[in-house]
């Protein structure tokens, strides 16, 4: 290929799945089945290979790219003529592949949403119905793809909060195909189930509705989560947790449904659902708090609580809000 000559734009489920294999035979945990099932799919088919090695490619692009700012690093990207879109240089930076070397697992802001399949906004609330079947809903201001090949179904969850239904995987020509979900923290198999996932600072909040999910940790035996439990997950270990003040998948109705929830924490959670700085004074963050809020009407629900407790609103401008005695 001569230097001036550019490369096909290559499917977007084949470039999805080769920066997959990418991601899983660099990451340094991958063991020797995984390299096998990556071979197996760069032989199945020529655009695969082809992905793969335009990939391989981008490797010293990249590690230039990873000490430039950031539209900077995009425009290398876009423009090494290694790639033949930015929309796939956006999917090389969302899935976090800047840093050290191309594969690099960490989601460095400001690129968790960059490029990402599916996205919201801060406020905003998405289902989707995808192949095999399963319902996909997305919280506020979250980001997550969707990598679908013939041995497996993968969710990776780069920011926010998702809940998954499962679907029966009715076209798979080899039965239902694992189902997975990949948070920073960790690796979740579904097992015929309705489940929430959140991604929050240094770990993963997993809150089972039906079904059965296994937990997998590095050097450690998977732990079953059955329906109604809910488990905080760090790199290092999954912790059962009590019941929850508040109803885990509420949001998916479009409420926040509050049992004797501190006021702090209710207040904390109402703040990913709308812009500016909302916050409360420690004070009264211990007053407890039960209802049911709308999660489309914030500004309602904090006149609300003004008027079923002890307290009162302070607001400055349409972006700073806290609430405070009265």
């Amino acid at each position: 290929m001569s230097a001036g000559s550019s490369q096909p734009e290559f499917a977007p489920h084949v470039l999805d799945q080769a920066i997959y294999w990418l991601v899983k035979t660099q990451s340094g945990a991958a063991e020797p089945q995984v390299f096998a099932a990556c071979e197996h799919w760069r032989a199945a088919d020529a655009s695969h290979e082809a992905a793969w090695q335009a990939l391989q490619m981008t490797e010293s692009t990249l590690r230039q790219a990873s000490a430039l700012p950031g539209r900077v690093a995009l425009d290398t990207l876009a423009g090494s003529g290694r790639l033949s879109s930015r929309r796939q240089a956006f999917k090389l930076l969302g899935l976090g592949l800047l840093g050290a070397g191309a594969g690099a697992l960490a989601l460095q802001q400001p690129w968790r949403s960059f490029g990402a399949d599916y996205a919201t906004g801060v406020g905003e609330r998405h289902s989707f119905n995808l192949l095999d079947g399963t319902r996909l809903q997305l919280n506020t201001d979250s980001a997550a793809d969707v990598l679908f090949t013939e041995q497996q179904r993968l969710i990776v969850l780069r920011e926010g909060e998702i809940f998954v239904r499962t679907g029966l995987d009715p076209a798979a020509a080899s039965g239902r195909r694992p189902f997975w979900v990949h948070t920073r923290e960790a690796r979740l198999q579904a097992i015929g189930t309705a489940f929430d996932v959140r991604q929050e600072s240094g770990r993963t909040r997993l809150m089972v509705e039906e079904g059965v999910v296994a937990i997998h940790l590095p050097d450690s035996r998977p732990v079953l989560v059955q329906a109604g439990s809910e488990y905080l997950i760090d790199t290092q270990s999954a912790r059962p947790q009590p019941t929850s003040v508040f109803s885990p998948n509420g949001w998916v109705s479009g409420v926040l449904v509050a049992r004797q929830m501190r006021l702090q924490d209710l207040v904390q959670e109402l703040a990913r659902y709308r812009h500016g700085w909302l916050q409360c004074d420690p004070a009264i963050g211990e007053l407890r708090v039960s209802g049911v809020f709308q999660l489309d009407r914030i500004d309602q629900a904090l006149e609300g609580l003004s008027q079923s407790l002890a307290v009162r609103i302070e607001r400055r401008t349409r972006f700073w809000t806290r609430i405070v005695a009265a």
